[in-house]
């Protein structure tokens, strides 16, 4: 699980620290969503995730989290797998989506955005937004295709990307939920492309009713989220979060850090065929170990003595 914590992740940048919210949420039956985002990644999704923790709505659910959370992640996965393949229909993913959203007052971003009619079954009272971009499905489908649409891609480039996060466990499996994201998409829309914008908003327009539903854009401040969620405009200025650079540093981190991984497992597998055609370096390799053993032997005699 990628860490704010671990050294490693941390060193590659593929700690997600930029993303929000850095614990894990503990599980609790009795907290519901109330306002979910449908909106397409590269909407605003993080701004208006921390507009709502802001408004009193936290914690929010992101992309991230699955990220993050192992558990959480592999719910989603099995999940997505049974609704693209028929296996779940309609109202019978209610309870599923209720279990693993437990603990979260809101919610922006993957992979719930892309359930409305699911999502809208499993909270018929929520207050509803559909986040929007600026400049429409042009402007949407530029940023979307720079950052997260390296997954969605069925190209050299993309083969390359889940080649070098394949010895990696954790990076692997989220390929793997971003994978199954991308199949929901090709058979609910039959491709992932600019077009993409204007049908899923079209979707969430005829599954939530007009009055449980505010169309925005981050533009607007902080007004019209208000106003829709019925809460005080907070004295604070309205978080633009613009996440695009992190989320590429990410990316390449990811890439460096599957590539390390293989050069690892490589020099190992290298080594042990050397000294098994090669007995005499047993030997080489037993008095380099028994030499550095004692040098640190001393030194950390020196140190306690």
């Amino acid at each position: 699980m990628s860490s704010t914590k671990n050294p490693l992740h941390r060193a590659f940048k593929i700690d997600v620290a930029a993303h929000g919210r850095v614990e894990n949420v503990e599980p609790i039956d009795n907290v519901n969503l109330q306002v979910i985002n449908l909106g397409l990644s590269r909407t605003g999704t993080t701004s208006v995730s921390a507009a709502l923790e802001i408004l009193g709505f936290a914690p929010c659910h992101q992309g991230v989290d699955t990220f993050r959370n192992p558990v959480l992640r592999e719910g989603w996965i099995s999940l997505l797998k049974d609704i693209s393949s028929g296996r779940t229909q309609g109202s019978e993913a209610c309870p599923r989506i209720h279990h693993l959203m437990r603990g979260y007052r809101s919610s922006c971003d993957h992979p719930i955005n892309m359930l409305p009619r699911e999502v809208f079954a499993t909270y018929l009272n929520a207050k509803y937004i559909l986040a929007t971009r600026v400049g429409g499905a042009a402007a949407w489908w530029k940023s979307f295709d720079g950052t997260v649409g390296v997954h969605f891609r069925n190209d050299w480039g993309n083969r390359v990307f889940l080649f070098l996060l394949m010895p990696v466990g954790f990076l692997r499996r989220m390929t793997v939920q971003i994978e199954e994201n991308r199949k929901l998409c090709m058979s609910m829309f039959g491709s992932v492309e600019a077009g993409l914008h204007d049908k899923h908003n079209a979707l969430v327009r005829k599954v939530i009713p007009d009055g449980q539903l505010l169309e925005y854009n981050v533009q607007q401040g902080w007004g019209p989220l208000c106003e829709f969620l019925e809460v005080p405009v907070p004295d604070v200025p309205f978080p633009m979060v613009n996440e695009a650079d992190s989320m590429k540093t990410i990316y390449f981190g990811m890439q460096a850090f599957g590539a390390a991984a293989w050069l690892m497992y490589v020099g190992l597998v290298g080594g042990g065929v050397f000294i098994a055609l090669k007995p005499e370096a047993r030997g080489w390799l037993w008095i380099g170990v028994m030499s550095w053993t004692v040098r640190a032997g001393s030194s950390l005699k020196g140190v306690f003595s």
